[in-house]
């Protein structure tokens, strides 16, 4: 049977989805790829897929060319004879349980005891009515960090040169980060309610830094999957396994490092008492609904 019940982790940018993909990923029974937006990118092209699909050879070869030519998919190192006998062998009925086949085949490819897949894109935050459409039993990780914060890392990211075609494009205007962590976060706030509620949870950055154990057997039970102490190594097991691809780790450098406390309110050092102001007055609504008044 194809595990068609996958969990997807949702964020703001620069709210610490990274880190949690790499603390998940951490664990032997869960894979988390990293990001590519690719379920919702062929879904008008395959999302009439049937069994008797899969006894043509060049169906499968055209969706497994066109898979694989999905951006930022070349991070996965995916093999494309491996997916394509994947199929064949599991014979997916519907567009669900052959784009579950592409996350099961990145897992399998660590040798993992896999029982559940999961997704990390902070783009899509806006797909969710897509997602719960393909994945009506899917499982929602909503991550949130104090917005202030958030705007000191859009903020940084300026300071910083990539040559990665990946590098995130983002504003340094203080108005314009504050409304968009206000209404991203509402944005899912609002979907999650229209769901059963125990499909999904919803996870502080603060609290994965503050007490990363305690936040990991949360997600586990949440996933129903054992804690394992290996996710609190994340940092470790991404330096030996390089989880983050080398293609977007410019940017996303401290998931090589432990949880550090002094990445908790760093906006009272950072942004000027106007920026504070500003932010808060913007985003007055989002502060108070997520505990960050």
């Amino acid at each position: 049977m194809i595990n068609v019940s996958p969990f997807f982790i949702l964020a703001n940018p620069r709210s610490g989805s990274s880190m949690l993909r790499i603390v998940c990923e951490s664990h032997s029974q869960l894979c988390v790829p990293p990001e590519s937006g690719f379920m919702e990118w062929w879904y008008p092209k395959y999302k009439t897929w049937q069994a008797s699909d899969n006894r043509d050879q060049i169906k499968i070869n055209l969706f497994v060319k066109d898979i694989l030519s999905s951006k930022k998919i070349e991070t996965w190192h995916l093999d494309s004879e491996f997916l394509f006998k994947m199929i064949e062998k599991e014979n997916p009925r519907n567009y669900a349980e052959i784009i579950a086949l592409v996350y099961i085949s990145f897992g399998l490819k660590s040798n993992k005891d896999l029982k559940v897949w999961g997704d990390k894109n902070n783009y899509y935050l806006h797909k969710t009515i897509l997602l719960n459409k393909i994945y009506p039993k899917a499982k929602f990780i909503h991550l949130i960090r104090d917005g202030r914060d958030v705007a000191t890392s859009y903020m940084a990211l300026q300071e910083l040169h990539f040559s990665s075609n990946y590098a995130p494009k983002l504003s340094h205007n203080i108005e314009e980060i504050a409304e968009e962590w206000s209404a991203n976060n509402m944005l899912l706030d609002s979907f999650f309610k229209t769901i059963d509620k125990e499909r999904v949870i919803r996870v502080h950055f603060e609290d994965i830094i503050k007490n990363l154990k305690n936040e990991c057997i949360r997600i586990t039970n949440f996933l129903k999957v054992p804690y394992e102490e290996s996710m609190l190594e994340y940092y470790l097991l991404n330096k030996k396994r390089k989880i983050e691809p080398q293609e977007t780790l410019d940017w996303k450098k401290k998931t090589l490092e432990k949880p550090d406390i002094k990445n908790i309110g760093k906006y009272k050092d950072l942004l000027s008492v106007k920026e504070l102001a500003v932010f808060n007055t913007i985003a007055q609504e989002g502060l108070k609904e997520f505990g960050y008044e």
